[in-house]
């Protein structure tokens, strides 16, 4: 899990969009996602700023609400890690706004 976690988020360097169609799709409104489903997310976010910030409205609409439901330690620590990461890449992406795409 931990390698194709690595992968994707290699590939998704580059290919940010393919990679977010595959990975969107294990993400689900009410199923709590799996640990490496965030930490996924997670590392896309701070691999791909830029890229990965304009999905966080929909990941964070999508994760918020189910946060109540995680109950094992791995899933409340993925969630943690998962916030954690898109703090910092929130931040990565205002403090270099002139880069920014959009």
């Amino acid at each position: 899990q931990e390698a194709a976690s690595d992968v994707l988020v290699e590939i998704g360097k580059r290919f940010l969009n393919k990679v977010m169609e595959e990975v969107l799709g294990k993400f689900q409104p009410g199923i709590l996602p799996h640990p490496f489903v965030l930490r996924t997310f997670a590392d896309l976010a701070v691999a791909n700023v830029f890229g990965m910030v304009p999905f966080l409205n929909s990941i964070l609409g999508t994760l918020l609400p189910m946060l109540g439901m995680a109950r094992a330690d791995s899933v409340k620590s993925g969630c943690c890690y998962a916030l954690q990461r898109f703090s910092e890449s929130i931040q990565e992406y205002l403090a270099n706004l002139d880069q920014a795409p959009e």
